[in-house]
């Protein structure tokens, strides 16, 4: 007579699964982000979710009970066949039974079958001198290739019939959340000219300015500004100077395009750039004019273009 899973351990298993089943099918307004770290955020992130539900609540208090019946009944038929077991077998229970879930379940790793065990199962049929042992299969492992299986045909019937487990799906959903959360911070946190502040002193808003640069403006103001197809802007001549001040003329500029240069878009009306990006970036040009060395045409750099406003020669 074999020793049956104890209720501490098959009932907090069977629950965990169920909770686990619920976060595979409970929609979660997230992006789910990569690597380790991600997925443990992520793990979490549902069962957040997942635990908020009343009905996940409801099935779990269901199959707690009918855990609890099951563990009755099991005792019920573990005691009828106790009985039927002759002194020696019931005694050999008893002590079996004082060892514990765990060092049982380790020592089965290891243990291997008596002579008389082995003679018992052999398989009335060999071939060139090889038998064959009927084993039975561990009950873990059943357990797992059952659970296999009721997972296969949800999964399939759900990805079939319904939106779950379809990537484009999923990533439709999470464009939307980012969109949204873009759309929400922009609102919350987005600026006009109104409220530009020149923040050419801070050098991490410089470099921050730099990279925005780099990535948009370099294709006609080639690196660091020295001019290529657009203007130079290290120097003291300006095409546009449409504002009194400096910054903000840049920032104008670079939100609303150049008024006698349609080859300068408006990133800011366009949407290409943020009005907070458009700061950085007018924080750097103002930099590079105001602070750093004047490029000339012995630096490669353009001739100058434009007027030269006295207000502006700072350096």
């Amino acid at each position: 007579m074999r020793q049956r899973t104890p209720a501490y351990i098959f009932i907090p298993l069977t629950m965990l699964a169920i909770i686990l089943a619920f976060t595979m099918v409970t929609p979660v307004e997230t992006v789910a982000e990569p690597g380790f770290k991600g997925m443990i955020n992520n793990l979490f992130t549902h069962l957040g979710a997942v635990v908020k539900q009343g009905i996940v609540w409801a099935v779990v208090a269901i199959a707690l009970v009918m855990l609890l019946i099951i563990n009755a009944l099991n005792k019920v038929v573990e005691t009828q066949k106790f009985k039927k077991l002759s002194a020696e077998e019931q005694a050999e229970y008893i002590a079996e039974s004082k060892i514990g879930f765990f060092t049982r379940l380790f020592s089965s790793a290891s243990k291997k079958q008596s002579a008389e065990e082995e003679e018992a199962i052999i398989i009335d049929h060999g071939f060139d001198g090889i038998k064959e042992l009927d084993n039975a299969l561990p009950q873990w492992w059943l357990s797992l290739f059952y659970f296999g299986i009721v997972f296969c045909i949800t999964y399939m019937l759900s990805y079939a019939f319904t939106d779950f487990a379809h990537m484009d799906r999923e990533f439709e959903e999470e464009m939307a959340i980012l969109d949204e959360r873009d759309a929400k911070w922009a609102e919350a946190n987005d600026i006009t000219i109104e409220g530009a502040v020149n923040k050419s002193n801070d050098p991490a808003v410089v470099e921050e300015g730099k990279k925005i640069f780099t990535q948009n403006c370099t294709q006609c103001h080639l690196d660091a500004g020295k001019g290529g197809i657009g203007p130079n802007l290290t120097d003291d001549s300006w095409i546009n100077h449409e504002n009194e001040d400096l910054f903000l003329n840049i920032y104008g500029i670079v939100y609303d395009g150049a008024p006698h240069n349609p080859q300068m878009r408006a990133f800011g009306q366009r949407k290409e750039l943020s009005g907070l990006a458009i700061e950085k970036v007018a924080s750097y040009v103002y930099h590079i004019n105001q602070v750093e060395k004047t490029l000339t045409e012995a630096d490669g750099a353009a001739a100058p273009q434009g007027d030269v406003v006295e207000a502006w020669k700072q350096k």
